[in-house]
């Protein structure tokens, strides 16, 4: 395996927007120690997904989270839901969590659903059916909570065009 290059230059390449796969394949290392040594230097890679993963803690703070036993900040319709709010806010993803995002927006139209989050249950996350008030969200937004700000509010909707517009 070849060496990760200097702090200067994957800085460098951390500036220029090279992903951190991008960087792993053109050294011959791992995406985990791309990502681990710029989070050493303290260069965060994904603001636009910790403003999601903070909006999905603020809105749904009852997320089960464990070690052992079910969990679920880790379920499968959680972090698709993420990609698809992390692309709709411009940012950079991997072919296949765009692949499995467009994925969710497909099924959510063509099931007419959306997703939403009840803590009683074993799965946490699940789709139920769209309603009224969902407007062209989706996902269930908590009547007692304010909708964020209008960026990410348009994240959490379906995508105008493209056969996704709510009947």
């Amino acid at each position: 395996m070849t060496k990760l290059p200097s702090d200067a230059e994957l800085a460098k390449l951390f500036h220029l927007g090279v992903t951190d796969a991008d960087i792993a394949e053109q050294y011959g290392a791992t995406v985990q120690a791309v990502n681990k040594r710029l989070v050493r230097m303290e260069l965060r890679k994904k603001p636009i997904a910790v403003r999601v993963n903070e909006l999905v803690k603020s809105v749904w703070p009852d997320v089960k989270t464990s070690r052992s036993g079910p969990s679920h900040h880790n379920a499968y319709i959680l972090k698709n839901l993420k990609v698809y709010m992390r692309v709709q806010l411009g940012d950079t993803v991997s072919e296949t969590q765009r692949r499995e995002a467009d994925w969710l927006i497909g099924r959510l139209v063509r099931d007419g659903v959306v997703i939403d989050y009840d803590p009683a249950t074993e799965e946490g996350w699940a789709y139920v059916p769209r309603e009224s008030t969902d407007e062209r969200r989706i996902i269930r937004w908590p009547a007692d909570k304010e909708l964020p700000e209008a960026d990410l509010q348009n994240a959490m909707e379906l995508p105008l065009g493209g056969g996704y517009e709510a009947e």
